[in-house]
């Protein structure tokens, strides 16, 4: 069953029927037609609202589509709820949808409990029509908002009573409200010793598959460098120029365990990542991050490999807002000995933990292989 039917005031309704057809046979019997005739008219009223609220909803459909909504803290966008109805219409109804408190309704009637939303909305839908409601909400803090709960109530439209349906399968809709990103002053500097995909005119490599013209041959060029089209043309041989290119890449490792307890500055070492992994992607820098929290999954822990792009990004910002202080940690070196061990060092690494001195001796290694930034604390001083 996709919706659990209540219904309020039913039984007085079936007490009415009884007392009317009480009435109407006893006016039959006894030849009391006008008597009669006015009886009808309410047993009419109230045989009718027997059936519509039998049949009312059998074939409202809601479309539990998986959707994501994504906001900023203070910024604002809708949840749309999609219905098809294939039976008697819905008048002045209402839709009741409860969700968790990292977001809030914008302009519109609810109330709050126990960190859920309830906000009240009007519905009503034809026979065979399709509606889609949209309820504005706003960003409130970081984190994942399910709705847990949508509710239609269907009041009928000539007398007292009404039909809820709850809808009962888990619904796939969400939001999620990303941290706070500050604009931040860091420079990402390029290796011009390693290839990459970075443009850059001093670099010593070459993408080979992005030349931007060509020039006179000089001897030493490489033989399925020349372009031959253009030789044949210039009648003599041309050599293709490409773009040279050079590598850039970042690691962000943040140590979010003081002991057996999260940090105190947990949210501001959230921020402090979300923003520098936005200014990689404005920047076009491939990035990686690791954080001492416990996963499921290849790696013990959260770890997001090299890449770039909106994709990574997202994927990367996800994460970042549905972690909690109630999440195990792990401890801050094992990350650091995997990582060695398993995967390759970006060009640069950013080290954000207390108590640097305990780990320093384990990341001598990489100081041979990459430039390896020591971050202390959170430092405030790197935002606008």
């Amino acid at each position: 069953m996709i919706w659990k039917r209540q219904d309020l005031s039913f039984k007085y309704t079936k007490k009415y029927v009884e007392i009317l057809l009480i009435c109407a046979v006893a006016c039959f019997f006894f030849k009391q037609t006008l008597l009669l005739v006015i009886i009808s008219f309410p047993l009419f009223l109230v045989l009718f609202q027997l059936y519509y609220f039998r049949k009312v909803g059998n074939g409202l459909v809601f479309v539990n589509d998986k959707k994501r909504v994504r906001l900023m803290k203070g910024t604002t966008a809708f949840l749309e709820l999609s219905f098809q109805n294939n039976g008697l219409p819905i008048w002045n109804g209402a839709i009741v949808l409860t969700f968790q408190d990292c977001i809030a309704p914008f302009d519109a009637d609810y109330n709050s409990a126990s960190g859920f939303y309830e906000v009240n909305v009007p519905f009503s839908i034809g026979y065979k029509k399709s509606v889609t409601v949209q309820i504005p909400v706003v960003g409130i803090r970081r984190g994942l908002s399910r709705i847990k709960g949508i509710e239609v109530n269907i009041p009928h439209p000539l007398t007292e009573g009404s039909i809820i349906l709850n809808y009962e399968p888990y619904i796939l809709m969400d939001a999620i409200v990303y941290p706070t990103i500050y604009t931040i002053k860091e420079e990402f500097y390029p290796s011009r010793l390693k290839s990459g995909e970075l443009e850059l005119n001093s670099s010593l490599f070459i993408d080979p598959y992005f030349p931007v013209g060509t020039r006179d041959y000089e001897p030493g060029d490489q033989f399925n460098h020349i372009h031959w089209k253009a030789s044949a043309k210039t009648q003599q041989l041309q050599t293709k120029v490409f773009t040279k290119v050079a590598n850039v890449s970042v690691l962000f490792l943040v140590n979010l365990a003081d002991g057996y307890r999260m940090v105190h500055d947990f949210e501001k070492k959230i921020e402090w990542l979300a923003s520098h992994i936005e200014a990689c992607y404005k920047a076009n820098v491939p990035f990686a991050f690791g954080i001492n929290i416990r996963s499921s999954g290849k790696r013990p822990f959260i770890y997001i490999p090299i890449g770039s792009g909106d994709t990574h990004r997202v994927q990367a910002l996800e994460w970042l807002s549905i972690l909690s202080t109630s999440n195990i940690t792990v401890p801050f070196e094992n990350i650091i000995r995997y990582i060695e061990a398993h995967e390759e060092l970006p060009m640069s690494a950013y080290i954000l933990s207390q108590q640097m001195e305990k780990y320093q001796p384990i990341l001598r290694t990489w100081e041979q292989k990459t430039s390896v930034n020591y971050l202390l604390e959170y430092e405030g001083e790197n935002y606008d």
